[in-house]
């Protein structure tokens, strides 16, 4: 009788415990994508040629809940291709930007394979789902991925990071329509909300 309330209060403990952990975890998390958000808002503001500097009605980016869910470990496969792939623009030109490989991810219970970009420093993955033109913008949203985040063939796609086009605050802006084979045919309700 003894062992067994020993036996369930260790077990109680390391429930406790593994709950407390996962919950720090998760607030840390959320405190990252924080200070990443504020960060990039005030980058944004300061940029040369900002979208955002001299709006007179602007009043903050809005943003869903982080959820950690949407951080993904996608398989890549990089392209054996070194050449330059076309990308349409939002004035209907083209314009060429390096695909650096494609990734392949679960989310919400389905498989998507995405292409991504060479933008020299980071890769980037514009994309659309479910919520744009809704409760995102209608051109879609992008994520910039930090290279190293490709670990041998596995990288980490966050869909909390996801940001509007400079379309999506200022029309005058050209920007990139993410390709056809970037549609997520699901709801991504975390990163960047519509601006208006």
């Amino acid at each position: 009788m003894f062992k067994n309330k020993i036996v369930l209060l260790i077990l109680i403990t390391a429930v406790v415990g593994i709950l407390f952990y996962s919950l720090q975890g998760s607030e840390d998390y959320i405190a990252t994508i924080s200070e990443q958000r504020s960060e990039y808002e005030k980058n944004l503001a300061n940029e040369k040629d900002s979208p955002i500097a001299n709006l007179s009605n602007y009043s903050g980016i809005k943003y869903y809940e982080p959820n950690v869910e949407y951080r993904v470990e996608a398989d890549f496969k990089g392209t054996s291709d070194s050449g330059q792939s076309m990308i349409l623009m939002t004035d209907s030109t083209q314009s060429e930007i390096k695909k650096a490989g494609e990734a392949t991810f679960m989310l919400n219970g389905e498989n998507y394979t995405v292409s991504l970009f060479d933008e020299g420093n980071i890769y980037l993955l514009p994309f659309r789902d479910l919520t744009n033109g809704k409760e995102t913008y209608g051109g879609g949203r992008y994520i910039n991925i930090p290279k190293d985040k490709l670990v041998g063939d596995k990288i980490e796609i966050d869909f909390n990071n996801a940001h509007n086009f400079y379309c999506a605050y200022n029309e005058s802006y050209i920007c990139p329509i993410p390709p056809k084979e970037n549609l997520i045919s699901t709801e991504i309700k975390v990163g960047e909300k519509s601006y208006k």
